[in-house]
């Protein structure tokens, strides 16, 4: 049995000196999450898996990060439940401005912007229309104010920045250690976080991408994310009909809204969500290793896993031509009878393990 380690960008904060490497939020205050600008963060990590590398006689280093930039983060786009509020939005702390007026960024203009945007956000939770809709005074902020995006993607090079200095390290102390990433659910719900996963820059620095497809539990993050997203940007559509927009931009369909939270996905979302991963990283080495989802737990009346939809799903993954799949979240959550089904996948698939 192989021994690959993980580790998330989460940690407690009553660490002692943890504020000095926790971000800063839009006004300047400390926030949970870790800046991978500051040097100490990115020196401690990379000290980490260094450690683990050389020290252990380990099969592989996978490393995740659920966060995304404060563009998306101050529109609520994702299934996070209660969404971030827009005024806590990360990071402009002193390593971020400085990295960005390197890349010729307004500070002030970005600023600016982000008051704006957050302006916007409360106006719209509140239920407070603009004159022209939702959708239209978005685009009017944004291109009023560019450092808006020139922001959130200065945030994804710095997370892309990070993993390519996690492998540098890794492949340093021991070369024969595979690394790889965990790309998060929103991967499937949100159209900008998804433009950031470019799969193809990605395998520059990536042995192998576990790509989340949690088929039982994504109806009901689905849903969750409309609830968000619909709150603010889509607030003009209807909730049935911002979730048949995101099923034509991300290129699966599935249920209605009042019905994915308690059927789930389906094992041809896997399928879908395989086939697209892998030809994203055509003509590379990088592995694509579908997460699964097994036990991992939704509202009581929502949704739930079956050895049957495990084995639907985990047999979707092969077809559509993985080479493995990663059964999720976590073995403490899963029911036996339920992780039965992927067993029983693999041997009627006869794929060698």
């Amino acid at each position: 049995m192989k021994v690959i380690c993980w580790l998330e960008d989460v940690f407690r904060g009553d660490l002692p000196n943890i504020g000095k490497l926790q971000e800063r939020d839009l006004y300047g205050r400390n926030a949970d999450t870790l800046c991978v600008n500051n040097p100490d963060y990115r020196n401690f990590l990379n000290g980490l898996v260094e450690d683990y590398a050389r020290s252990y006689d380990i099969d592989g280093i996978m490393w995740g990060s659920e966060r995304q930039g404060a563009l998306s983060d101050s529109l609520g786009a994702t299934h996070d439940t209660p969404p971030i509020d827009p005024g806590k939005v990360t990071c402009f702390c002193e390593f971020c401005q400085s990295k960005a007026k390197d890349r010729g960024i307004s500070v002030e203009r970005a600023r600016q912007g982000f008051l704006e945007l957050e302006k916007f956000v409360r106006s719209a939770r509140g239920g407070k229309r603009p004159v022209d809709g939702y959708y239209v005074q978005f685009w009017r902020l944004l291109l009023r104010y560019p450092e808006l995006a020139a922001w959130e993607m200065l945030w994804t090079d710095s997370l892309r920045e990070t993993y390519a200095a996690i492998y540098k390290t890794v492949k340093t102390a021991k070369p024969t250690v595979p690394v790889g990433w965990h790309i998060w659910h929103n991967n499937s719900f949100n159209p900008i976080y998804r433009a950031e996963q470019d799969l193809q820059e990605l395998s520059k620095y990536s042995d192998f991408i576990k790509v989340v497809m949690y088929n039982n539990c994504g109806g009901e993050r689905m849903a969750l994310y409309a609830d968000n997203i619909g709150s603010t940007l889509y607030r003009d559509l209807s909730k049935p009909g911002l979730i048949d927009l995101n099923y034509a931009l991300m290129g699966f369909r599935e249920g209605g809204y009042d019905q994915i939270p308690h059927t789930g996905l389906s094992a041809d979302y896997v399928y879908r969500e395989t086939k697209r991963a892998l030809e994203g990283v055509a003509g590379t080495r990088t592995l694509i290793w579908p997460g699964i989802d097994v036990d991992i737990p939704t509202e009581p009346k929502n949704s739930k896993s079956s050895p049957q939809s495990v084995k639907d799903a985990v047999q979707a993954a092969f077809h559509a031509g993985a080479p493995g799949v990663i059964l999720s979240r976590k073995y403490s959550e899963m029911r036996l009878a339920n992780l039965s089904g992927a067993g029983e996948a693999i041997r009627e698939l006869k794929v060698p393990v």
